[in-house]
């Protein structure tokens, strides 16, 4: 009677044991997966597929305490576009292109882990290329209105310039060193633009 009375005393510490034993087993890894991965890596998930990391160059990172990790999401538009996370920064990452840095509520209100990075920001696009006639030159202007796992949303607008001497296409265009710009800007020189070819 006694034994069966110590025995119901022990069997919570024994259930509560097990189960932190459990929740350490199945904690998540830190891995640095490195953010030029050829597209054929970036579907992957390395949690679930460990014999995928050394072909793709992504490591187990054995001190837990190291913070800045950069980590990184796509977004849809424009192509090869992504987002990386280091530390409290966030920069914007065009493809061939210097990284802008994005500050704001943003920062916090994005995020980032091996889940995440398998998620595709779904932002808008919005591109336009302006031309005046009298001075012969062409303005490049976007917008995108990135969403985040806050349920936010914020606009972003750049200038693409122009590069003397060299015709590209706009896809290569997107290459070159883009350039922020205050979005208010960026609505009245959409705006001026659709006015004067409604008056033509």
């Amino acid at each position: 009677m006694k034994f069966s009375y110590a025995l119901l005393k022990i069997s919570p510490v024994l259930v509560a044991l097990s189960m932190l034993s459990g929740c350490a087993g199945s904690s998540e890894e830190t891995l640095e997966v490195p953010t030029n991965l050829p597209p054929i890596c970036r579907d992957i998930d390395f949690s679930a597929n460990p014999d995928m990391r050394e072909v793709c160059g992504v490591r187990k990172v054995h001190n837990k305490a190291y913070k800045n990790i950069p980590q990184q999401r796509y977004l849809i538009k424009p192509t090869e576009t992504s987002i990386v996370k280091t530390g409290n920064k966030l920069e914007l990452r065009f493809q061939n292109s210097l990284p802008l840095y994005l500050e704001g509520p943003i920062v916090n209100d994005l995020q980032f882990g091996q889940e995440k990075r398998l998620q595709k920001v779904p932002n808008t696009y919005d591109y336009h290329e302006i031309y005046n006639k009298a001075s012969g030159e062409r303005l490049r202007v976007f917008k995108m209105n990135i969403p985040t796992d806050a349920g936010t949303r914020y606009d972003f607008c750049f200038r693409i310039p122009e590069k003397k001497g060299s015709d590209r296409t706009r896809n290569r265009a997107m290459g070159s060193n883009i350039e922020r710009m205050d979005c208010e800007d960026f609505e009245q020189v959409v705006a001026a633009d659709r006015a004067a070819k409604a008056a033509r």
